[in-house]
């Protein structure tokens, strides 16, 4: 005799779970919540005029300028370079396409800010290590292109692993990042 067969006049009030629940966290990260404010602006059509502060600051090179090339160069990855420029360039479109979204330009400067953490404490320790170049490029793949991909969820902007790899370069050319 099956339980079902056993119980009478028994009430379940919430839920009937015969084995294991699994309960997934659905609480809305950053990145979400902006994406659906992009998404409202643009329907909307609600733009602005100014670019957000933290943008802003990626977006400006800082005093002490050395160039892509240069950087590249010094730290032996030298074979990145064509990539680099072309990668960098893809980025700084990006953020003129999106210049008068502030949710946008939000979403961006996260990656951006996210890119340069990840960049200073998971790869340049291998950089500073002289790793191979392949190895340099996996670990960009890994911890950028792969974890802030996943992050992006929806992708309201459709930004992807080219332009998260550009921002390392985009970075690294207007003085944010240092390879060696």
């Amino acid at each position: 005799m099956g339980i079902f067969n056993r119980l009478k006049n028994v009430f379940v009030n919430g839920d009937y779970v015969g084995r294991d629940k699994i309960v997934y966290n659905t609480e809305p990260t950053q990145l979400m919540l902006l994406q659906e404010e992009y998404q409202e602006e643009f329907k909307n059509r609600q733009i602005c005029t100014e670019m957000i502060d933290e943008l802003n600051h990626y977006n400006t090179k800082k005093s002490k300028v050395r160039d892509l090339e240069v950087k590249l160069n010094a730290a032996g990855y030298s074979s990145f370079l064509d990539e680099a420029r072309e990668l960098k360039e893809l980025v700084s479109k990006l953020i003129i396409q999106y210049q008068h979204y502030r949710s946008a330009q939000k979403i961006i400067a996260f990656l951006l800010s996210d890119v340069h953490s990840i960049f200073q404490y998971r790869i340049k320790p291998h950089i500073v290590n002289k790793q191979q170049e392949a190895q340099i490029l996996e670990l960009i793949y890994l911890y950028i292109e792969c974890e802030l991909s996943r992050k992006l969820g929806i992708n309201a902007l459709e930004i992807y692993n080219r332009q998260l790899r550009g921002m390392v370069f985009f970075l690294t050319g207007n003085c944010h990042l240092e390879w060696e």
